[in-house]
This record gives structure tokens, C-alpha cells and sequence, in this order.
């Protein structure tokens, strides 16, 4: 009695295994992934945006990056998501970047393990989160994005929980507002929570009543209504509200990768996972709430218009997917409580998240501008990634006489270009596509593709000089015409410039 008195009576050091998932993630991230989360060029206009605010102490509300919009109105809903960017570069430089939403990311599946671990035993938790992991690293990225992830399963879990977490709901939406465009998923995660007690209600409560129903909604409708208003309190108001319709056209959706729908010839994984669903739905055996069918219905149509929500759609489909494994497979736990007398160590729920935490900001230190071996250490762990940024053709841009005029850039490279030319250059285009409107975006596809006219769209935007991929149709047709040169190429990128009547 007196052994198992000393052990219960220890202080809980070791992460339970929530924790131990959450740190594990973090670790794998750290160990395979760095290289791939700076393969957008957007990360760095970000940070770039972001130094501006810092330095001004404004928030940008007009372009002043690019010669097509420049002083165009520009919403910058992701202000303070770009100003902690800047700060976290500032002091751990891009790895600290990568660490830091790397540490984001580890979080939010910690979190899902939680939500997910308490509906089936841990075994099931960690093959089902294990699976919305997977899916979620095509869009692993160093980006404000990966706030809503987080974001999005704080809401999830304070919906399981009901009660006095509901009171987070309306600051946390608040907040969120001023990270990330995805704020509006939290709304829907609200919504798709009433929604589906409704019908619960309607289908099940025999005879339906008004007055039950009313009582059941009342308070989490109460706390929906007061996260709708406090998304207002942002520096563009609720006018926020109308920013997703500025990124639906379909001029964005088929010229921008991320928001075209999934080719299943290639992502064939993800259409094997929607059957498994539509299979154990489809089975009496699992128990499946209006709320659940609500939710596999939202993400799956989500991920189905735009590639880019499959990993999102995952994860909150996961505790529904993880009943649905637990039900038809039955899956024991290996994790099983001890029945011996102390044998069981105790575990903290916070020290796998503080471990998290503890490790980025070190490993922040260490890599920082600051640290006299943090350029070697920026060359060895993480080189960007040469076929999505022109690194060399800019490092001779940075030590050379650049050409003068304006510059035709590739979309995908604004970022980098933004970021990282000293002096900077006001670019053609950037991953804002929303900011450049419809008319800027069309005329680049129009002379990226070589329409007609695109001879005429670069003499009317008065473009002087080319950096482009070397081996695309653009470059060729260019130098072909003869009235570009060719002044510089590493088989990656190549510059023209246009030659006029004096030039040699």
C-alpha cells in the first residue's frame, strides 16, 4: 500500500499520450518536412508585409509591392498573422519561421488527439489522426493558414465540451480574425453543431417539440451570434465577411493550383479514404448523429471543389472517423490502464505541449540571425528549395547592374522576388490574387500562355525585362522573336530584356 501511495503520490512529469503524439509530430515535421515548408512563394511576401507593419507601425491597407496595383486598395486580413511572421524571422530567421508553425501545427494535432482519444480508446486515435496527418502535409506550409487549423480544433473541442467553453468561442473568433480568412470556419463548425441538433431533435423526439428543441439551442445559438459580431472587430470591419467571395471567382480557382478540385488519378489515397467513409457510413453497425452527416457532407464538398481543404476536411471529420473504426474494425488498445499496484506512472496532459513549446523556442535560439553559425546551419537543414524560388538568378540580380524598367515575373515567384531583392523591385503579380482582381490575374494567363494579344498586353504594362522559368514557352517564344535578349540563365530561370533600336 505504502509503494502504490509514493507513485500516485509523484509529481505527473511524463506527457500521457496525447502529448507524446503531439511532440512525436513536431519532431517528425522538424525531420522531413523543413525543406518542403518554404516551397510557396507566399511565406515570404508575408514576412515582407509583416517588416513593412512592423517598421511603419501601420497596418498595410494599399499595395506597395507591384507596379500593376500599386496603391490599390489591398485587405490585409491576415495582418497580424504577417506581423508575427516578421517577428518570429527577426529572431529565428526563415528556420525560426518553419519551427514556429511547425510548433502551430504539432498543437493542433495534440489538440485532436485529445477530442478524438475521448470518443474511442488511444490505438483508434492514433491511426485516425494519424490519417488526417497524412492528408494535411500537401498543404504543410510555413503560412497564416495553419492558424485556422489550430484555431479551427479549439472550436471543435470547446463544441464537444459544451458548457463554460463555450465562452471562448467569441474572443477566440475575434482573434482569429485578424490571423486568417478561415475565421468563417469556425462559424460554420458553430453551425454545423446547431444544425445538426435540430435535426437530431426533429428526427428522433417523438412528438417533436418547439419548446425542448429551443431550450437545447438556445445557448450555443447565443454564443454563435456573439462569435458572428466579434469577427467585426478587425480593422476592415465585417466587411471581412465579403473577402471569400473576392478569391471565388473561377478566373482564381483554374489558374491557382491549391484552389483547383483534386485529380484522383493522382490523389488516389484521398478517394479510397472518401469510400471507407461512404462504406462505414452506409453500415448499421455505426451509430452516426445528424451532426456527423452534417460534417462529412460540408468538408467532403469542401475538399471536392478545391484541393486544398482535403487535409482540413480530415481533421474534423476525424472523431466521427474514429467512432466509424472503432465500431466496424474493433480495434483493442494496447495503452490499457494497469491493474497491478503501482505500475502505472503517472502522465501530465500539459507537458507534451510544454515540451513543444520549450523545444521550438530553443531550437529558435540556435538557428536565429543572431547565432554565429546560423547562416551554415540555414545552408545545411534548410535550403530552399531551387525549383520554386530563382535563388541564383536573384543573387545576380542582388550583385549585378539589374535592367532597367519594369519586370514580367512568374506568379508562383512574386513572393520570393518581394522578399528577397535588395534593393527591392515592384513586381508583376504575387500570390494576392485577390488584391490584383480579375483584369491583372487574366492578362497574365493571357501572356503566360501566349494568347493573342500578348505581344501587345507587355507593351501596354510597359514591361522592359523577363525573369521566368528558362524552359517554359514564354522564354522560348521571347528569344525567338528576336526582340529580347537573353542576359542571364541557370537552368531554372532565365531574365530577358527588351532590346530597342540602340541596343547592341
Amino acid at each position: 500500500m505504502t509503494e502504490k501511495k509514493n507513485i500516485s503520490g509523484r509529481i505527473a512529469i511524463l506527457p500521457d499520450i496525447a502529448g507524446l503524439y503531439g511532440f512525436i509530430t513536431f519532431a517528425l515535421l522538424i525531420l522531413f518536412d523543413h525543406g518542403k515548408a518554404l516551397g510557396d512563394g507566399d511565406t515570404l511576401w508575408h514576412i515582407a508585409a509583416g517588416q513593412h507593419m512592423l517598421k511603419t507601425r501601420a497596418i498595410l491597407t494599399q499595395d506597395i509591392f507591384s507596379h500593376t496595383a500599386l496603391g490599390k486598395p489591398w485587405t490585409a486580413h491576415e495582418w497580424l498573422s504577417e506581423v508575427i511572421m516578421a517577428g518570429v524571422h527577426q529572431h529565428g530567421g526563415l528556420i525560426g519561421t518553419i519551427l514556429f508553425f511547425f510548433l502551430i501545427a504539432a498543437l493542433s494535432f495534440w489538440l485532436l488527439f485529445r477530442i478524438v482519444s475521448a470518443v474511442t480508446n488511444d490505438w483508434v486515435a492514433i491511426l485516425a489522426v494519424s490519417v488526417a496527418l497524412t492528408f494535411s502535409m500537401t498543404h504543410m506550409l510555413a503560412r497564416p493558414h495553419i492558424f485556422s487549423w489550430l484555431f479551427g480544433v479549439i472550436v471543435l473541442y470547446a463544441l464537444h465540451k459544451q458548457d463554460r467553453w463555450l465562452w471562448v468561442l467569441p474572443p477566440l473568433t475575434a482573434l482569429w480574425a485578424n490571423l486568417h480568412g478561415g475565421f468563417i470556419l469556425g462559424l460554420a463548425l458553430q453551425g454545423l453543431f446547431l444544425g445538426g441538433q435540430l435535426l437530431d431533435d426533429f428526427f428522433t423526439e417523438q412528438p417533436f417539440s418547439f419548446k425542448t428543441t429551443f431550450k437545447t439551442i438556445r445557448r450555443p445559438a447565443t454564443f454563435m451570434l456573439l462569435s458572428a459580431l466579434a469577427a467585426g472587430i478587425n480593422p476592415f470591419g465585417f466587411s471581412l465577411y465579403l473577402f471569400p467571395f473576392h478569391v471565388a471567382s473561377d478566373v482564381f480557382a483554374q489558374g491557382i493550383v491549391e484552389w483547383l478540385p483534386p485529380n484522383f488519378q493522382e490523389q488516389w489515397l484521398y478517394r479510397i479514404y472518401l469510400l471507407i467513409v461512404l462504406l462505414f457510413m452506409s453500415l448499421k453497425s455505426v451509430p452516426t448523429t445528424w451532426t456527423d452527416r452534417l460534417f462529412v457532407l460540408f468538408f467532403i464538398n469542401a475538399s471536392l471543389t478545391h484541393q486544398r481543404y482535403m487535409g482540413i476536411a480530415t481533421v474534423f471529420i476525424c472523431p466521427y472517423f474514429a467512432r466509424m473504426l472503432q465500431s466496424s474494425v474493433r480495434i483493442a488498445s494496447p495503452f490499457r490502464p494497469a491493474t497491478k499496484e503501482g505500475a502505472q506512472l503517472p502522465t501530465s496532459p500539459l507537458s507534451g505541449p510544454l515540451a513543444i513549446i520549450i523545444t521550438a523556442v530553443i531550437l529558435c535560439m540556435l538557428v536565429g540571425p543572431s547565432h554565429t553559425k546560423s547562416r551554415e546551419v540555414a545552408e545545411t537543414f534548410l535550403p530552399l528549395p531551387e525549383s520554386s524560388h530563382p535563388i541564383k538568378a536573384v543573387a545576380y540580380l542582388n550583385q549585378t547592374v539589374r535592367p532597367e524598367g519594369k519586370i514580367f515575373n512568374n506568379y508562383a515567384w512574386g513572393g520570393y522576388l518581394i522578399y528577397a531583392l535588395d534593393p527591392a523591385e515592384k513586381v508583376f503579380i504575387d500570390g494576392r490574387a485577390d488584391m490584383y482582381g480579375e483584369k491583372i490575374f487574366k492578362d497574365y494567363r493571357k501572356i503566360v500562355s501566349l494568347d493573342e494579344g500578348a505581344d501587345k498586353l507587355l507593351k501596354n504594362y510597359g514591361i522592359d525585362w523577363v525573369l521566368f522559368p528558362h524552359d517554359s514557352v514564354l522564354v522560348r517564344y521571347l528569344k525567338a522573336t528576336g526582340k529580347w535578349q537573353e542576359i542571364y540563365s541557370d537552368g531554372e530561370a532565365s531574365i530577358l530584356r527588351r532590346l530597342t533600336a540602340s541596343s547592341p
